[in-house]
């Protein structure tokens, strides 16, 4: 049962209505008379609350509804148990496969899983190395070597130590790429290549002082353009290995994009980035030659194996990987460094 209410003109022509509509024992809940403001009634005059039998239409509509959501539930519970059976049937499988395989081998299986690499990457790893060089795989220390090997030879790499060659560092703003252009300066300086920094940002004077104060200390030549002009003319200006730490703007890291289309583009991210953020981004700077990647903060990570998986899935040249705030807190990574991180725990 549920009430509705009707309004009419006036009380003798809406009971005159509900009657014929409802019927003659159609229970009246309450009738209330309008009036505005002392004006006289309105064309409105008339409220009429009356009891009915619940809609048929909407009954059915609701119980409709009901069973959409109980098959959704039924299907969502059936989808969520063949996914947690497959797992199970797969992991199975997985150790099985695993049992055949010799003790270093097993060993460094746990290893690379603990340190939060993809099981699948694991075991396809593994089972390349024990393809490839079978009982040798006997040796711990054979099979740890194949292993990196292995690793490194899955990861391609940007090499941005080439001299005269310059570097345009751009990424989400917030990434470490000034602390990347220092680094990667006092490396280059250590090794004879006669660096020299330019920052770029329209805005604001952000990382002004910290790069003048870096440069007094190091005697590594820097400068600073708020222009696209003023950026042509000091790039064209500077000598050595010039590193361009662009603004986290992705309007003006655009614009820089687009003029400077022959040098060498370097996007810098934080380890802990999600793959999606990553995507999104250089998805933004499609079209861009991306010649590599550097990840920061890896100080902040307490495994690493998540950055070796988002790493072989976006199927990037890594240039180089840091870590906290020390200028020696920088790797320029060879075949041999992830396996170091993962398996060993170290990279410096």
């Amino acid at each position: 049962m549920k009430v509705k209410t009707y309004t009419f003109d006036d009380i003798r022509k809406g009971m005159d209505v509900i009657k014929e509509q409802f019927g003659p024992d159609t229970i009246i809940m309450d009738i209330k008379q309008n009036n505005h403001n002392g004006n006289g009634w309105t064309k409105k005059g008339c409220e009429i609350s009356i009891a009915v039998e619940n809609d048929p239409a909407a009954t059915m509509e609701t119980d409709l509804g009901e069973i959409r959501k109980k098959t959704e539930a039924i299907w969502s519970d059936a989808a969520r148990y063949l996914t947690e059976r497959l797992v199970s049937i797969e992991t199975d499988m997985l150790l099985d496969r695993l049992k055949a395989y010799p003790m270093p081998l097993k060993v460094l299986h746990d290893r690379l899983v603990r340190a939060g690499l993809d099981r699948h990457v694991t075991m396809s790893l593994l089972s390349e190395v024990f393809a490839e060089i079978g009982s040798i795989a006997e040796n711990s220390t054979k099979a740890l070597f194949f292993t990196r090997a292995k690793l490194g030879r899955r990861i391609p790499l940007c090499d941005v130590m080439r001299a005269e060659e310059p570097l345009l560092l751009i990424g989400p703003a917030g990434s470490g790429k000034t602390e990347t252009a220092k680094k990667l300066a006092r490396l280059m300086d250590d090794r004879d290549l006669h660096p020299s920094i330019i920052a770029f940002d329209p805005v604001r004077r952000g990382t002004y002082e910290e790069l003048r104060a870096f440069s007094e200390q190091t005697a590594i030549p820097f400068q600073f353009a708020a222009s696209m002009d003023d950026l042509r003319r000091k790039v064209q200006a500077a000598g050595g290995k010039k590193l361009i730490d662009v603004t986290g703007h992705l309007t003006y890291q655009g614009e820089v994009v687009d003029n400077f289309r022959e040098m060498k583009k370097i996007v810098v991210f934080p380890a802990g980035t999600r793959d999606e953020t990553m995507e999104h981004y250089l998805n933004i700077m499609d079209g861009t030659a991306i010649a590599g990647l550097v990840f920061t903060k890896l100080d902040e990570e307490e495994r690493l194996g998540h950055l070796c998986n988002s790493i072989l899935r976006l199927s990037r040249p890594i240039a180089a990987l840091t870590r906290g705030a020390g200028m020696g807190d920088i790797v320029i990574p060879d075949q041999e460094t992830f396996g170091r991180i993962l398996i060993e725990g170290k990279a410096w």
